[in-house]
């Protein structure tokens, strides 16, 4: 049959759910953007002569082209696993129709290929836009070597293309995996409520792992010199972050069980509403708590450092807002990812009755508890890695003050409630009545 090609299926499943399509497209082209600019800094720098301010600059564009790949391969393993997690009945469906187990994974894999072939032009535009920006804010502080142009070509477009392919594959399959190989009875089951599947037993044991192997490397990096150890702070943070991701559900469901007897007390029947929701669709607010906790922690660590610096640094405060920018607006997707597909779901609401701004307050309790689950655990990794390894490399804990970490927490909770609400006023637009019909808004 046609529809079991793989680029049938694929069209056909970005049209019942475009918003999934449209949220794995924009986590490519952030990822774009960034590593296009980090390799472009890298490849410029590595025209010139060799000199003090030469061998910086590249090494500054190496270090953060190899963080950007980790933390687009972080991100986008996130994000599409959400997209083909909103898909569940469809796939289930499919199954139940025929499909085989490949046929499903090679769909996602064409809907990954397609996203990061869309994405390219676009992050690569920005990307290159982003350079510009960079490296004309380093001339005018006279961090540029003499000679130094910024060439954004050929190398940083292959770059980025390789990175986005690799990535999307990589994280299409690892999410595909587990949809495929679901019995389709009990994918329906557990699609009657969205993000009702809970997270397995693997899952648990390899967060685990990476939280012993963080550990590990932070005793490992405390061991070293200070210079070995500044340099190792970002891979152990990494690894923090990995497990903090794989336990994300758990972490979900930990930080409603702390403001519940709250929420219940003072927020009525959209403070419960709030409660079960997040606790129902504790593994997808995975795919948002992850970026969250990684901006956070990023953040976290970023600030100790220029606290403890004896100048600022134009570099590394520019290094500081590309990464939180970066990972904020990835969280910021995910999450209008997430409320996205519950417009059937407040329609029903307000067919029984549920006034808008009764809604209103259920979504505002729910951002409350995705920022306490994302920021905590971000800010907790951050200081995992800080307390024990700042000290060493000149940076304390202890020198950041308090408004700083007030400036964080408040920025990271704002994100938030903006991307919870923004698309929240479209939603509420729709009729009770077409709203029971729609897949998503």
């Amino acid at each position: 049959m046609t529809l079991f090609r793989p680029t049938g299926l694929a069209t056909a499943s970005v049209k019942a759910r475009h918003s999934a399509f449209a949220g794995a497209f924009a986590a490519l082209a952030f990822s774009a953007t960034v590593t296009t600019a980090c390799v472009a800094m890298a490849v410029s720098a590595s025209r010139v002569p060799v000199s003090p301010k030469q061998a910086e600059l590249y090494d500054v564009g190496i270090a953060f082209s190899n963080l950007t790949v980790y933390m687009a391969i972080f991100v986008i393993g996130q994000v599409m696993s959400l997209a083909v997690a909103q898909r569940g009945r469809e796939i289930a469906l499919l199954r139940a129709i025929g499909a085989e187990p490949k046929q499903i994974r090679r769909m996602v894999a064409t809907e990954a290929l397609w996203a990061s072939a869309l994405a390219l032009p676009v992050g690569y535009g920005l990307g290159a836009l982003l350079a510009h920006v960079w490296f004309d804010g380093m001339a005018a502080q006279g961090m540029v070597p003499d000679g130094m142009t910024m060439d954004v070509g050929l190398i940083p477009l292959f770059t980025t293309a390789g990175v986005l392919v690799v990535c999307s594959q990589l994280g299409g399959k690892i999410a595909a995996w587990r949809a495929s190989r679901t019995r389709p009875s009990a994918a329906l089951a557990r699609s009657a409520v969205p993000g009702s599947d809970r997270a397995g037993r693997i899952r648990a044991v390899a967060s685990l792992l990476f939280l012993g192997a963080a550990a590990v490397l932070s005793v490992v990096a405390g061991a070293s010199s200070a210079k070995d150890a500044a340099s190792e702070i970002p891979i152990v943070l990494l690894a923090y972050l990995i497990a903090i991701g794989l336990a994300g559900p758990w972490i979900g469901r930990v930080a409603t069980a702390v403001v519940a007897p709250l929420l219940r007390r003072y927020g009525g029947v959209a403070g419960e509403l709030a409660v079960l929701g997040a606790r129902a669709r504790s593994r997808r607010l995975a795919a948002a708590i992850a970026p969250i906790a990684m901006m956070t922690a990023f953040a976290v660590a970023q600030f100790v450092m220029l606290a403890g610096a004896e100048e600022m640094d134009w570099m590394a405060v520019f290094g500081t807002l590309l990464y939180a920018g970066f990972t904020g607006v990835v969280a910021a997707n995910a999450l209008v990812m997430l409320i996205l597909e519950r417009v059937r779901e407040f329609a029903l609401l307000r067919m029984v009755g549920a006034e808008k701004r009764q809604i209103t307050a259920v979504v505002v309790a729910e951002s409350g508890i995705t920022a306490l689950a994302g920021l905590g655990a971000g800010a907790l990794a951050g200081l995992a890695v800080l307390v024990p390894l700042g000290q060493k490399v000149g940076t304390p804990v202890s020198g950041v003050p308090v408004w700083g970490w007030g400036a964080m927490l408040v920025s990271g909770a704002g994100i938030v409630l903006a991307a919870y609400c923004a698309p929240l006023a479209r939603m509420l637009c729709v009729r009770p009545v077409d709203g029971v019909t729609r897949h998503s808004a």
